[in-house]
Order: C-alpha cells, then sequence, then structure tokens
C-alpha cells in the first residue's frame, strides 16, 4: 500500500474545512426559509414565493456541496483518482465563484453594514483562501504521485 504524504492530510482538512462552511451556509439558508413568512406586511407578499424558493433552492445547493466536499475529503484520504480530476475542475470553478462572492459581499458590507454583510465578507474569504490551498496542494507532486496521476504506476 502507497503511504500517504502529508499534503494529503493537509488537503483532506482543508476539503473538510470547505464543507463546514458550506454546511453553515446551508443552515444559514434554511433559517431565512423558516422567518420569511413572519416577515412584515410592508413587504410584498407577491414577493414569498419567490424569497422562499430562492433561499431554498441556495438552501439545498450548499448542503448538496458540502456532502460534496466531505466525500472528497473521504475519497482524498482513500485515494481515489477521480477525486484529483474532479478537485482540479471544481476547485478551479469555486475560485471564480468565491471571488466574485467576495466582490460582491465587499459592496455589501460597505453599502449596507452590518452582522449579515461583514459575517458574509468574513466566511467568503475564508473559503477563498482555502480553495486557493486546495488548488495548492492537490496540484503538488507528491499529491499527483499519489493519485497516480502523470506517472506509471497504474
Amino acid at each position: 500500500m502507497l503511504k500517504r504524504p502529508r499534503s494529503c492530510y493537509i488537503l483532506t482538512i482543508l476539503w473538510l474545512l470547505l464543507s463546514l462552511i458550506f454546511i453553515n451556509w446551508g443552515w444559514y439558508s434554511i433559517s431565512y426559509v423558516l422567518i420569511i413568512p413572519t416577515w412584515p406586511i410592508g413587504i410584498a407578499r407577491s414577493l414569498y414565493p419567490l424569497l422562499l424558493f430562492g433561499t431554498t433552492l441556495s438552501s439545498i445547493v450548499w448542503i448538496v456541496f458540502a456532502c460534496l466536499f466531505l466525500l472528497f475529503s473521504y475519497g482524498t484520504f482513500i485515494g481515489k483518482k477521480w477525486v484529483w480530476t474532479i478537485g482540479v475542475i471544481l476547485s478551479s470553478l469555486f475560485l471564480i465563484i468565491f471571488g466574485l462572492m467576495l466582490g460582491s459581499f465587499m459592496v455589501t458590507a460597505i453599502v449596507f453594514p452590518g452582522f449579515f454583510s461583514i459575517a458574509g465578507l468574513n466566511s467568503v474569504v475564508v473559503a477563498f483562501i482555502l480553495d486557493l490551498g486546495v488548488i495548492y496542494f492537490i496540484t503538488r507532486p507528491d499529491i499527483k504521485f499519489y493519485f497516480k496521476i502523470n506517472n506509471n504506476h497504474y
């Protein structure tokens, strides 16, 4: 059996931390789904279905990605080759998504300073840094060797 490199453990932890952030975002969205019907009547009732749909959908997306990152952490730990391939693609896409979210939350924090915007900005910064770490560690030679990428150990 191939010995796991130290980078493998770090990559596993990074996937787990990203999963925790996504679970947190998912539960936060679910809490909003539960309180939208209690919002004051001054807010147009016609927007409630749209708000409920959007928040429910985002809750589902966050939780699904949290589960996917848990799966990635397990797959990294046991050395599944598909984790490397899909991980590089997904992490690159999330780097773009986190960059856009970072810009959005920066503007929101400036225009509407408050707990939501500041906490959101902080969590996106952490997620962005964690994703940079994933990209760094997943492209290391020892990780590629561990996942049997570009070597003769098929």
